[in-house]
């Protein structure tokens, strides 16, 4: 008898092409998942079914969890048990005839396969299983690991199993290519199965989590439901959620090592499962994983900054003149800082520049503008900060920018001539990212502990998001950029985008943006790229110091 919440399941393919399950463990979802391409396959004869199973490229080949031999073993068990008990079941209450076949040589099996047959030719990757309407006639199901190539090769229903447990990378790859895919395919349906993954720099924890919610209010945001939740996570796709308890109110029940039934509050407190109840059993996301800036903290950023950030990708005078005249709009009477992270190259996959307003009303900072553009000359890029520079200083209130900062780790010619063409409006300080700070800020000078521009400017950058002081602009482009910035061995990294070169440009102009709103300190020193003092532009910069 199927459980309120797998009626609900069922349902969600027949109108919608993407759906997400986001399942406790145990509930049933294997199952389900099978029961949903069952139907599918019963529609008509020629239907194709992709099952991606996870549990196939797990690992050996597997960068992102780790599995012994034995759970990985148990795990395609299960799985094919599952399978094939579906199919089984499905097909006889139907009256339709089931069988296994060899999808590399199109051999099919006469004979009913042992448990361990079946198995084995699971694990393989080349079971199809078809489902005749006739002699001739079938529609089937084949069981692959999950691959780019499952796209171009077949127009299908694909579903993913444990997709939250895939390398991130692998599914972020998987994810790209399918909405490519489904483009020209009215039929095609994507459907993800998954509890909650392992560490919040992977796409299925983003895709989960919702909008309306973070992290701690996210258990009160879904009582306890027999049919689950519907939701449209963060990334716009639909979301079925069934946590633990969800399920057990829907008559559901785990079994403890004697193998008597456990409430839901003797599961909460079971050994074995407490240790990873968010994970597996509650769904509840939770900060974690490489990335430094927790996913639950930036999307409360981003949601402060609803109508009051902005963010523009600049191709042209059109685009910079519509930005600059919303960030005119949006800002106040707060102190306002400028920071500048500077690419003169303009290839598809080269960084951009990258420009930050930085608004600070009392305690709080409010990213007023973010610029991204892709220019070769200088001269465009000096006038479009000179532009900035001036519409700041003509506000209704507030007066002129405190300084602009400027990377000049690898521009150094560009950082002197900005400071030469624009120091006349504004105090203008270069930054080398790899320059020791002088004298050390407080926190590491307490710790005796020598930092340079980068560590240190990232640090309070992160501190920004994390501790809820900034709002950014609410774009996929910066929620992803920000997100794109790891620590590795107290030092800062990033992995640029393949595809759009982006490299956490808007996270550095926006730490160049807070250096210029600081008030003393180490950020009265004046660098070049060289480590050398501009004296002019040191004694500029005491006169608007606070």
């Amino acid at each position: 008898m199927l459980r309120p919440y797998q009626n609900v399941a069922l349902g969600l393919p027949q109108n919608n092409r993407v759906v997400g399950y986001y399942w406790a463990r145990r509930c049933r979802k294997s199952t389900t998942a099978g029961a949903i391409y069952l139907q599918e396959m019963c529609l008509e004869p020629g239907r194709t079914v992709i099952n991606c199973s996870a549990s196939l490229i797990l690992g050996r080949e597997s960068i992102g969890m780790t599995l012994s031999a034995l759970e990985r073993s148990e795990l395609v068990q299960a799985e094919a048990r599952a399978v094939r008990s579906g199919f089984e079941t499905g097909a006889a209450q139907r009256g339709l005839h089931f069988k296994v076949a060899n999808s590399v040589t199109g051999h099919v099996y006469q004979s009913r396969l042992s448990d361990q047959e079946f198995t084995e030719l699971y694990e393989s990757r080349r079971m199809e299983l078809r489902l005749y309407f006739s002699e001739t006639t079938y529609s089937r199901e084949l069981i692959l690991a999950p691959s780019v190539h499952t796209f171009r090769g077949y127009r299908a229903l694909v579903g993913f199993d444990e997709f939250g447990y895939l390398p991130a990378n692998t599914a972020q790859e998987l994810i790209d290519s399918a909405d490519a895919m489904m483009r020209d395919t009215p039929d095609r349906k994507l459907l993800f199965f998954s509890n909650l993954s392992l560490g919040d720099n992977h796409p299925w924890y983003e895709m989960t989590q919702p909008r309306e919610t973070d992290g701690d209010k996210e258990e009160e945001f879904f009582p306890v439901n027999p049919k689950g939740h519907l939701y449209t996570g963060r990334t716009g796709r639909l979301i079925h959620r069934v946590a633990l308890k969800d399920a057990y109110e829907a008559g559901h029940l785990l079994y403890d090592n004697e193998s008597r039934p456990m409430s839901y509050e003797e599961c909460e407190n079971f050994p074995s499962m407490r240790d990873g109840w968010d994970i597996s059993y509650g769904l509840i996301h939770k900060p974690g994983g490489a990335s430094v800036i927790e996913m639950a903290a930036l999307a409360f950023a981003q949601k402060r900054g609803l109508g009051q950030c902005h963010f523009a990708r600049v191709a042209g005078d059109a685009d910079f003149h519509e930005a600059l005249n919303r960030m005119s709009h949006s800002l106040k009477g707060g102190a306002v800082g400028i920071g500048f992270d500077v690419a003169t190259t303009t290839s598809a996959t080269s960084n951009p520049s990258s420009v930050t307003v930085r608004e600070m009303i009392g305690s709080e900072k409010y990213d007023r503008l973010k610029l991204i553009w892709k220019e070769r000359t200088h001269e465009v890029a000096h006038e479009r900060l000179r532009l900035i520079i001036e519409r700041v200083r003509n506000r209704h209130e507030g007066g002129p920018a405190r300084r602009l900062c400027v990377d000049s780790s690898n521009e150094r010619l560009f950082g002197q001539s900005t400071e030469s063409l624009l120091g006349r409006l504004i105090p203008v300080q270069l930054v080398a990212a790899g320059e020791t700070v002088d004298p050390p800020p407080s926190g590491y000078a307490a710790h005796n502990v020598r930092v340079n521009y980068k560590t240190w400017l990232g640090d309070l950058e992160v501190a920004n998001v994390n501790h809820a002081l900034l709002a950014l602009p609410p774009d996929d482009y910066v929620r992803d950029d920000y997100r794109r910035v790891l620590k590795d061995g107290g030092k800062f990294q990033c992995v640029p985008d393949r595809q759009t070169g982006a490299h956490g440009d808007t996270f550095d102009s926006g730490k160049l943006a807070e250096l210029a709103l600081l008030a003393g300190g180490a950020g009265r020193m004046i660098l070049t790229a060289g480590g050398r003092a501009q004296a002019s532009a040191a004694r500029r910069d005491r006169r608007v110091s606070l």
